[in-house]
Parts: C-alpha cells; structure tokens; sequence
C-alpha cells in the first residue's frame, strides 16, 4: 500500500520544514507528498523549503491557491490531486514520530471495512513544554460514532484514512472556519467505516505564539455549524444524553455571545 501526505500551509515556512523533515525520518518509504500553499504572502521564503524537499522527496508535488482559499479548500485541491488509496492529513504546525506511517499502514491491510485510523498525541507548548496528551481507545463503529457525536476524540495530526471514504464523505465542508477536521471524522464514521487507534504516541500538536483558527473567535462559529449539521444524528445516536449536550452548547454560546457585547 502507498500513501498520499496532504500539508495545506500558509504563512509558516518554518513550521513547515520541521514537518517535512519528521515526514523524511519515517521508516515507512512508499509515500508522495502534496503541499498546497493557501497564497502565503511570504512565497520567497517558501520557494527554498519546496526546493530542499523536492529534492529530498520521491514524489513531491507544490500547489499554491491564486487566492486565499482556507485550509478546508487546500485539503480538498490535496486529496483530489492525490494518486494514493490511504491519505494522511496534516498540518503544517504539527510533526509525526518515525513509525507513524508504518503502523497505521498495517491496521489497514487486509482490513477493506477500517476507514480511519488515528494515534495517540502529545500536546507540546513553544517546542519544549509537554502539557497535555490525546490518548483515547474508541474503535469500532458504533463506538467510535457515539463518541464522535460526543466529542472530536480523533487528534487531526495524527489521522490517515481510505480517499474512497473521504470522497464519498463529500471532503471538507469549506464553509466552516474551524471544526472542519471534527465534521469530517463524524461524516466518514457515518458511512458505516470502522475507525480504528494505534495506541502509541507518534504525533506530536504543537501550540505556539502563531496565527491560528483555534485562537481566534473563528473558533466558536465552527463549533455552532458542527451542532448544527450534525443535531438529528446526535438526537437520534445519543438520546437525553445528546439533548443535553446540545442545551449545553446553546446556552454556552448564549453567555459567550452576552460577554462579546
């Protein structure tokens, strides 16, 4: 089995290059890699990591967005233009342990019903400081949907999945500013596909002192479409427990709104 790696990047070259360099350090090699640069402003300093790896790398292919398109966007040019049945998404903040692609690789042979599959991962701050891990256990499917519906459990550093799932899924919901990678995961488990964990840290979340949605009041509106599109499966799935939790964000996003004003 081979794997298509789809990077969307804006404006943090550096980052980037750290990323690229966890990707050349893995054990497992039949992979290509696609980067979609969502028209940073800084494309010079882009221009010398994209030559580095496109030397380093097998199959490297660069897109650049000719406007500024979101990360949703990126990830969909990325995997439509990915040759590979396996896609592995990430970020270009994030970084993976050299192992990462192998033992995802192996959970999905001879396995056609797995549709997802993710690892555990460490939360470090400014490069040095662990704060926290992801180190969930659901698998399955009517598990992982019930799970899912309760919370995004699925670290997105961390996740690889069929691009038959994904593109039966409908890929990334564009209009949503934050959440997206949450919707996804919820949209494949839907179709029936067994999600799956390697339990074993080989991803790493990096927080850090740059730009991100997850910093931003972006993020709250992300949260408000994802129970939004998903309320009748969480009514339906969860029962009382899911009107709770939907009563919860209501009223969540209520204070929160009472504070902004």
């Amino acid at each position: 089995m081979k794997v298509s790696i789809v990077i969307p990047t804006y404006k943090r070259p550096d980052l980037l290059e750290r990323l690229l360099e966890s990707i050349n350090k893995q054990t497992f090699k039949n992979f290509e890699v696609i980067v979609v640069d969502d028209n940073s402003p800084n494309i010079n300093e882009y221009e010398l990591v994209i030559r580095k790896y496109s030397e380093l790398f097998n199959e490297f292919t660069f897109f650049r967005n000719n406007i500024n398109s979101g990360a949703p966007f990126s990830r969909n040019l990325g995997i439509l233009n990915a040759k590979y049945d396996l896609i592995a998404l990430v970020d270009d903040d994030d970084e993976w342990l050299e192992s990462k692609l192998f033992e995802q690789v192996k959970v999905f042979e001879n396995n056609e019903n797995v549709g997802i599959v993710y690892t555990w991962t460490k939360v470090i701050e400014n490069g040095k400081n662990l704060i926290s891990n992801y180190k969930s256990e659901i698998e399955g499917t009517k598990n992982a949907l019930k799970g899912i519906l309760r919370e995004c459990y699925i670290p997105s550093p961390s996740v690889m999945l069929r691009k038959k799932a994904l593109l039966k899924a409908g890929l990334f919901d564009i209009t949503f500013p934050s959440c997206q990678d949450w919707d996804m995961w919820t949209r494949v488990i839907l179709l029936g596909y067994e999600c799956r964990v390697v339990p074993a840290f080989l991803t790493i979340y990096h927080k850090h002192e740059q730009e991100t949605i997850g910093n931003s009041p972006k993020a709250i509106l992300g949260y408000k479409l994802y129970y939004k599109k998903h309320k009748i499966h969480i009514l339906k799935i969860l029962g009382f427990e899911g009107f709770i939790i939907l009563l919860k964000h209501y009223y969540g996003n209520l204070r929160y709104s009472l504070k902004m004003k």
